[in-house]
C-alpha cells in the first residue's frame, strides 16, 4: 500500500559525554535501562573511554589517527546499537571527529535484542506524551489560558510563569 505519510522512525542520538553513557533519546539512557546485549553495552563504554583517553587537556584530539579511529569504531558501534534496536529507530552518530560527518544508522529488519527495543519503545511512547503535552501547554498560552507550567529557582524563591507570546 503506497501512503503519502511514512511512519519515521525514532532517533537514539550516540555521542559521548559525561553521563556514563553514550545513549541519548532526550536524556541520557543508562545502559541498564537500555538493556543492549552485555557485549555491545561493554564496547560502547570502551568507545566513550577511547574518547576521553584520546583528547588532551584543551580537548583536542592528540593526533588526527586517534580520531579517525574514534570514529570508524563509532560507525561500527552506531550500525550495531541499530541492529539490536530494529528497525522502528535510526542510530544518529555525533562523534565530534574533524571532517566526518554526523550520520544516522538503521536496521533493515526487526530488532535482533526485542528486550531493548521494548525498552526504547517505552522510552518513545513517553517522549511523544511529553512533546503532546507541551504542545497543548503552548497552545494554551496562546489563547491566554493556565497550564499549568512554571519555573522555580529555589535560590530566589521566584516562580516564573509562561509569558503570554506577542503578535
Amino acid at each position: 500500500m503506497n501512503s503519502s505519510r511514512e511512519i519515521l522512525p525514532s532517533t537514539v542520538r550516540m555521542f559521548p559525554d559525561y553521563a556514563d553513557t553514550v545513549l541519548w533519546f532526550n536524556e541520557p539512557i543508562d545502559y541498564a535501562t537500555a538493556r543492549l546485549s552485555a557485549a555491545l553495552t561493554h564496547e560502547l563504554s570502551r568507545w566513550e573511554q577511547s574518547y576521553y583517553d584520546g583528547l588532551n587537556r584543551d580537548y583536542e584530539w592528540k593526533s588526527p589517527g586517534l580520531a579517525r579511529q574514534f570514529g570508524v569504531a563509532g560507525e561500527r558501534l552506531a550500525q550495531r546499537v541499530a541492529d539490536e534496536l530494529g528497525d522502528g529507530f535510526e542510530i544518529e552518530l555525533v562523534a565530534s571527529v574533524g571532517d566526518m560527518p554526523d550520520r544516522k544508522f538503521r536496521s533493515n529488519g526487526p530488532a535482533l535484542n526485542p528486550q531493548a527495543a521494548q525498552v526504547f519503545d517505552a522510552l518513545a511512547i513517553e517522549i511523544k506524551a511529553l512533546e503532546e503535552e507541551v504542545a497543548h501547554a503552548l497552545e494554551a498560552t496562546r489563547r491566554g489560558e493556565s497550564t499549568g507550567w512554571y519555573a522555580y529557582a529555589p535560590r530566589s524563591n521566584t516562580v516564573f510563569t509562561p509569558r503570554q507570546p506577542k503578535d
